[in-house]
């Protein structure tokens, strides 16, 4: 053991995760608990970003930080295709810039976690003789689509080319390898390998609740709030649960650009409460009785992974990861964008104390045999670095 650990201590890895500033949820908080778990493991790690939220976030968990470069615009389709050549550009300044600091770094394996950066800094990595991993934040289903049409998805055809210098590319869930199979067009090569990465297990002191709540069954949901994240079905369901109940609650955390547009949806309903964001969302779930998570799409939800290591019953949409997560032994698959099915889960699970209890205790064991975060570390991660970077 003693062995290995010194092993490590001459390993450094460079962890590059980059995205809108509105948009810090799993895959964010993703790069610096793997830094986290990498420190743990006597493993020299530093987290490169744009994003001010996640520099902080890495800073307070006492992680090594460099802010980077990323450039917000990403839409290349349409007629905004006309400016490739300007995206060339841009991706040829990135270029230099990460040979620049993986020079002054020198790190054994740069992992990269977002799509701008797996061009140049894949490309600046191996004319260094780096090792490169990619992690798809559930993008490259996307990305690679139309790559191999010659006047279409030009970014997409970059992507698809820096993608055969990578060592390995990992992907969030089975439902995602058959994604990005089904864009490529051809079954994928050795080096595509899911990982579930998960939350790690931690202990959360839940959030005190107002003595008004103290009885009340607490349905929680954590997630930017935009359309997509299938709020809007969730509203619904929730008004129609409390229509003739005082008991339920429902807590929202986050905050997103159509946060207004739900408010004016729940109209004024006292027992929904927009908490906005926080820097401790765990305390709201562990304070809850239910986690909701009606997302319209899913690679796989670091959410539902943390709510399951809290031990909490959950409700999901059948789309994506998520039935990766969620079964009938732990909670409950609904359609998506069907609000009156998610009224019908949440009733089901609201009104029977005894099914969260037994759900809950078989999401705590699923989180710790399937998806304990320190585990896949250890077992799946540090062996991949080791090897690409021998």
């Amino acid at each position: 053991m003693l062995a290995t650990e010194l092993h490590y201590t001459y390993m450094k890895i460079l962890i590059v995760r980059n995205a809108f500033s509105h948009d810090f949820g799993g895959a964010e908080r993703l790069a610096v608990h793997l830094a986290e778990e990498l420190k743990n493991n006597a493993i020299d790690t530093i987290v490169i970003s744009r994003q001010t939220r996640l520099l902080t976030y890495a800073e307070d968990h006492g992680i090594k930080n460099k802010k980077g470069w990323w450039w917000s615009h990403q839409n290349w389709s349409g007629w905004q295709v006309l400016g490739i050549p300007f995206y060339l550009g841009w991706q040829l300044a990135l270029f230099c810039w990460y040979v620049c600091v993986f020079l002054r770094y020198q790190p054994d394996v740069i992992h990269l976690m977002s799509k701008d950066d797996f061009i140049a800094g894949t490309l600046a990595a191996k004319i260094l003789g780096k090792g490169v991993i990619w992690t798809d934040p559930a993008d490259l289903k996307h990305v690679f689509r139309n790559h191999a049409i010659f006047y279409k998805n030009p970014v997409g055809k970059l992507v698809y080319f820096a993608s055969r210098f990578t060592d390995i590319i990992t992907l969030v869930s089975e439902s995602e390898r058959k994604l990005v199979t089904e864009s490529v067009g051809h079954n994928l090569s050795d080096k595509f390998i899911v990982v579930h990465t998960a939350g790690r297990d931690e202990k959360v002191v839940p959030l005190k609740r107002n003595p008004q709540d103290e009885s009340a069954v607490i349905f929680c949901s954590t997630s930017r709030l935009v359309y997509a994240k299938g709020i809007t079905e969730l509203i619904d369901a929730f008004l129609k649960l409390s229509k003739d109940a005082d008991v339920y609650r429902l807590w929202l955390i986050g905050n997103g650009p159509d946060e207004e547009a739900f408010k004016k949806q729940a109209r004024n309903n006292s027992f929904i409460t927009f908490i906005g964001h926080s820097d401790t969302p765990l305390r709201y779930v562990a304070a809850a009785d239910v986690f909701v998570h009606p997302t319209h799409h899913e690679g796989f939800s670091l959410s539902l992974a943390e709510a399951a290591m809290l031990a909490k019953p959950m409700i999901a949409t059948n789309v994506g990861g998520n039935p990766e997560l969620v079964n009938n032994t732990n909670g409950l698959l609904v359609p998506v964008k069907n609000s009156e099915e998610f009224f019908k889960a949440m009733e089901k699970l609201g009104s029977n104390a005894k099914l969260r209890q037994t759900l809950g205790k078989n999401a705590r064991k699923d989180y710790v045999t399937k998806f304990d975060f320190s585990t896949i570390v250890k077992t799946m991660l540090i062996p991949l670095y080791e090897k690409i970077s021998a």
